[in-house]
């Protein structure tokens, strides 16, 4: 079987360049190449949400981002696709700059010959995926941690809770994954405004022993300077239940190649979301200050509790939607259910609007708004060895 061709995004404005690194790959041997031209930043940013590229080809300076910032935004949406420069700006010290930000290689177009240019992103891909393995194999006993966030009822919050959470986690260097695992259609796309190219769908049609750490991660998305994301399905034709033993093959991986996974499970009791809740280290449980979001926590409580989940590794999150006060006082919340604060989210319905237009996580999008320091104290509580509640 003959390899497939090497799938390259080449982020670059000026054409004559892009015609001048074609005819040199053609001239190269045994190197079978399909080619995505980007002419902008903003062009690069869209392709790489919806395909996935082998290796990128950058130039530094673009129509819409000029200089090392280019690597820095290419470099925080694609970590895992090697990187070369290939720039008209050659001095020293930007190289190495460039070598420190993210890029496998650094090389300058009229410095550079034809041969020498094929062989060096040929040895780019390469050391990326020797690097790649000597991760793997240092971290291939490890686990990073495992926070499900799961609503008393629908509508709680629980998505807005969970892609904030792990976006927070995300910016302040933590390597982070959040997971919609459900059967059916999943909303965190909405809320980030993306049309994904994968989801989970696609996982839960492969074989069992081929979900792995090669397939997952070819199904993950990201955002720039955020986590990655594997998407819950988005056609009723991907539409299928989650096998126990499927739930269990995803988070193992998930939490095998992060620091932290952060699973957004539906409100529903399902044996799917009964095996991940007995993979997590620690669940979320959002609940509204409402009488009857409380019923609906009571319950939800007595379920977690009969699968095992013991008070110290579980928490409420308070989310409030109205912004004329708490029908309940938050105090009151965790008596009346036994259970203790972890956090809050005080109204912001316009904030989260406003993010959603972005495309981008509220504590992204408006970091100094209440909410977004609310839920970034919430992820950094959840940061620490043993997860304290609120002191109210």
């Amino acid at each position: 079987m003959m390899d497939a061709p090497t799938k390259m995004l080449v982020i670059e404005s000026d054409q004559s360049a892009v015609e001048r690194l074609t005819q040199a790959l053609e001239a190269g041997k045994n190197f079978e190449f399909d080619l995505f031209n980007a002419p902008s930043m903003a062009r690069a940013l869209d392709l790489l949400d919806l395909d996935s590229f082998d290796v990128i080809i950058l130039e530094l300076n673009l129509s819409d981002s000029v200089g090392l910032p280019t690597l820095e935004r290419v470099y925080g949406r694609a970590p895992d696709i090697p990187i070369v420069v290939l720039t008209s700006v050659g001095d020293d010290a930007t190289a190495i700059s460039a070598a420190q930000h993210g890029a496998q290689e650094y090389l300058v177009k009229d410095e550079t010959p034809d041969s020498a240019l094929v062989r060096a992103i040929r040895y780019a891909m390469e050391r990326h995926q020797l690097q790649a393995r000597q991760v793997r194999a240092t971290h291939s006993h490890q686990r990073g941690r495992v926070i499900a966030f799961i609503g008393a009822k629908g509508g709680t919050g629980t998505t807005t809770v969970a892609s904030n959470v792990a976006a927070a986690l995300a910016r302040r260097g933590h390597n982070t994954i959040i997971s919609e695992l459900r059967a059916d259609f999943g909303t965190l796309a909405l809320q980030l405004n993306r049309i994904p190219r994968s989801s989970l769908s696609q996982l839960l049609t492969l074989p069992l022993e081929q979900i792995d750490r090669h397939n997952v991660e070819a199904q993950l998305m990201s955002i720039e300077q955020g986590p990655r994301i594997l998407y819950g399905p988005q056609r009723p034709e991907e539409f299928r239940d989650l096998e126990p033993e499927q739930v269990d093959a995803v988070v193992s991986t998930l939490s095998s190649i992060c620091d932290f996974t952060i699973l957004d499970l539906p409100a529903n009791q399902s044996l799917a979301s009964q095996a991940a809740i007995r993979l997590t280290d620690y669940v979320g449980l959002t609940v509204q200050p409402e009488h009857y979001c409380l019923e609906a926590a009571a319950v939800r409580l007595a379920q977690l509790k009969a699968w095992d989940v013991s008070s110290p590794f579980m928490g409420l999150v308070v989310v409030s939607r109205m912004a004329t006060g708490y029908t309940i006082q938050i105090d009151e919340i965790g008596r009346k259910l036994d259970a203790r604060i972890i956090g809050v989210m005080p109204p912001a319905a316009e904030a989260c609007a406003a993010a959603v237009a972005a495309g981008q996580p509220l504590v992204f999008h408006q970091p100094e708004q209440i909410a977004s320091v609310t839920l970034a104290e919430l992820a950094e509580r959840l940061t620490a060895p043993s997860i304290e509640p609120l002191h109210l």
